[in-house]
């Protein structure tokens, strides 16, 4: 394992420049969000419609958003439109700080979507253009490596300055600095240079037997399937956030520190593997990836309503994980393979799209089949495991669409060889 991070690590000096900046965001974007929720509910004493209004109204414009300014990234460069986020989301953050009245925040939050929107995608075409065919898998987990880290660093550091200083609102500041700190690091460290045909792959081109197939554009049937697998699998992992902290404690009777220890530990382990996971796709293939991790994902979602014990469950939570680290590099290097380099930030930008879809439809989704399950079968423990099956019901559907996407793939034309007339 350290030895794929040390091949890594010496491969492409840009790569790591962009783990810096992205772990600077990514702890700035772990602390903004579940902070969000604390200082509306816990600070301000919003009601919940204000705080619900507030999310959906940021999930909304992050959603609808992230084709654009992947296009944009195509046409401005992945520099400019990663400042550009960068440069919103400071902004806004800071003045998160100074808001305290709740429909403040309910308006202004959104806003911060459109920052996230700009730089989330970009920096992920960013690592596709720099990345060698035979090893994006494992440069993308860069990203998850990043993001894991950031999600862990950011709620201690949050938490930390609750306790000191008795409110939330500096964790807005401290998230305001960080970005400040990104910022300066893209102007900085990163080339300006236009997103297509940035990288080229250093090692010379082998012979292969296999067909090298025409690029298609952003908008063609394969990306949007790809899409619409993410949308999938990102609904089944939302309707699991209404009831997760609940069956948690009410089902399996966990503490708070048994839950908060847990999910850091897993974390952590999660962290680490985050590049060699994200390397499987670069040995097995793309596609495969993905059906082995939809695949793992499914059968550990639907066996955890019926798990009890705590050995099994974190094994499940692990798989889970597992899957997620696999899918995500595998997906992107895909699509970054599949469509022309000149269009390849806007389809990035569908990928996570879709995402952003699932999260906004499966969230308030798995809220409503728990409240119903539970009051048809008067049982809050049936209303909170059956989430847990229809999750892995669409799971199951979004591994089927896998063979859909291959067989669209594999319709694509074969590009004529340099030496044809």
């Amino acid at each position: 394992m350290l030895a794929a991070y040390l091949e890594l690590w010496g491969r492409e000096p840009v790569l790591r420049r962009i783990l810096v900046i992205s772990l600077f965001a990514d702890i700035a974007f772990g602390a903004l969000i579940p902070f969000v929720n604390f200082y509306l509910s816990d600070e301000l004493k919003a009601p919940p419609h204000v705080t619900g209004f507030a999310f959906a109204g940021y999930l909304a414009v992050e959603t609808l958003l992230k084709a654009p300014f992947g296009a944009l990234s195509d046409r401005w460069g992945r520099k400019t439109v990663m400042l550009l986020g960068l440069l919103i989301a400071v902004a806004t953050t800071l003045l998160l700080g100074f808001v305290r009245a709740h429909y403040g925040v309910m308006l202004l939050f959104p806003v911060v979507g459109i920052g996230f929107a700009a730089f989330f995608p970009t920096i992920a075409a960013f690592v596709a253009d720099y990345a060698p065919e035979e090893h994006r898998g494992g440069m993308i987990g860069i990203l998850n490596l990043s993001y894991l880290t950031g999600l862990g660093v950011s709620a201690a550091v949050g938490f930390l300055l609750h306790y000191k200083a008795g409110t939330y609102r500096h964790a807005f500041f401290v998230t305001s600095a960080l970005l400040v700190i990104a910022s300066i690091l893209v102007l900085a460290l990163l080339p300006s240079i236009k997103g297509q045909g940035v990288a080229k792959s250093k090692s010379k081109p082998q012979f292969s037997l296999r067909p090298r197939f025409v690029r298609l554009p952003a908008l063609s049937r394969p990306v949007f399937i790809l899409a619409g697998i993410f949308a999938i699998s990102q609904f089944a992992a939302s309707m699991q956030v209404p009831i997760i902290v609940p069956y948690a404690k009410q089902v399996l009777h966990l503490t708070d520190l048994e839950l908060g220890l847990g999910i850091a530990i897993a974390a952590g382990a999660l962290a680490l593997v985050a590049v060699p996971v994200g390397r499987i796709s670069d040995d097995i293939g793309r596609e495969t990836s993905l059906r082995i991790a939809l695949a793992s994902a499914t059968v550990a979602l639907a066996t955890f309503p019926f798990a009890r014990s705590m050995f099994f469950l974190s094994g499940l939570g692990l798989l889970i994980g597992f899957a997620w680290l696999l899918a995500f590099p595998a997906a992107l290097a895909l699509v970054s393979e599949v469509v022309t380099e000149q269009e390849r930030g806007a389809a990035v930008g569908l990928i996570y799209g879709g995402q952003g879809v699932g999260a906004i439809v499966g969230a308030p989704f798995g809220g409503i089949i728990a409240e119903l399950t539970a009051r048809i079968f008067s049982s809050k423990a049936w209303g909170l495991r059956v989430p847990l099956v229809i999750g892995a019901v669409a799971l199951s559907i979004a591994f089927l669409m896998t063979f859909w996407l291959s067989y669209e793939l594999s319709r694509r034309p074969v590009e004529a060889e340099e030496n044809e007339p």
